[in-house]
């Protein structure tokens, strides 16, 4: 049975998208709504409502909101390794329904969305319980900087019916990753009113979340998922920092076939 159950993809926020053994390519189509930051350090929160399409195939070859599109291959030792092509949408100044973004940042500019590569290894410990560590570099846009984030899935719960994780993640960037996003330049601070300031690359967030997964029938699920993110660190005393605590939380209904 569990072979044949997908896990579902959640498109924000970066939540963890568990993968079991598949022996046959998997199609799923879910409608997903939620709420969450209008921006990393943000107070403002933003509903959301969005369908959602992904697949996975016997090949490998894999198709996901949150993980891209890319070849997954699974060792025989229990490790995996991952490559794919994502797109992160940046961030605005203004309130926007579609952008990560707020009118609090009015002055800051567009960080411009990108095509980045990812690339992840990992390997399943204590029976299905996952770590594994990602690489995230753009491709266009590279002056964004590199992050990666190391993340651990562990499930509390596996039924017939039900699947819930606890998930946890530890995100960090180069120093022009971490400037790009919490940092102030003079041209900037002229703009928008914000004080300038500096951040030195390192580890910048760190996530919690709890996830549900319930079985309807063998075609029917639906996911719900909460949890929070705490900003680390110089990036957590940014100026344009309004919260160190972000919470998220996600249900969505899909259909497999």
């Amino acid at each position: 049975m569990r072979k044949r159950l997908l896990t579902l993809c959640i498109p924000l926020f970066g939540l963890t998208c568990s993968s079991l053994t598949y022996a046959e390519n998997f199609y799923t189509f879910s409608l997903a709504g939620g709420v969450g930051p209008r921006y990393q350090g943000s107070r403002d929160y933003r509903p959301f409502v969005a369908p959602l399409i992904s697949a996975e195939f016997s090949n490998g070859i894999f198709l996901s909101p949150t993980d891209g599109l890319g070849y997954k291959h699974d060792f025989a030792n229990g490790l995996f390794a991952s490559a794919a092509l994502t797109y992160d949408f940046g961030r605005t100044d203004r309130n926007r329904a579609d952008l990560p973004g707020s009118d609090y940042l009015r002055g800051m500019g567009r960080i411009p969305g990108s095509v980045m590569m990812s690339f992840t290894v990992g390997a399943h410990v204590f029976g299905e319980s996952t770590i594994s560590v990602t690489l995230d570099q753009p491709v266009t846009h590279t002056s964004r900087g590199t992050s990666g984030h190391f993340d651990v899935v562990v499930p509390v719960l596996q039924t017939a019916d039900n699947i819930i994780n606890v998930s946890g993640s530890l995100h960090a960037g180069s120093g022009r990753y971490t400037q790009t996003f919490f940092g102030v330049t003079d041209a900037q601070s002229l703009a928008s009113g914000f004080r300038p300031y500096s951040v030195k690359g390192g580890f910048d967030s760190a996530k919690v979340s709890l996830g549900w997964t319930y079985m309807i029938s063998p075609r029917w699920s639906v996911h719900t998922e909460g949890g929070v993110t705490r900003l680390l660190g110089a990036s957590a005393n940014s100026p344009i920092v309004q919260s160190k605590n972000n919470y998220f939380a996600i249900t969505a209904i899909s259909y497999r076939y």
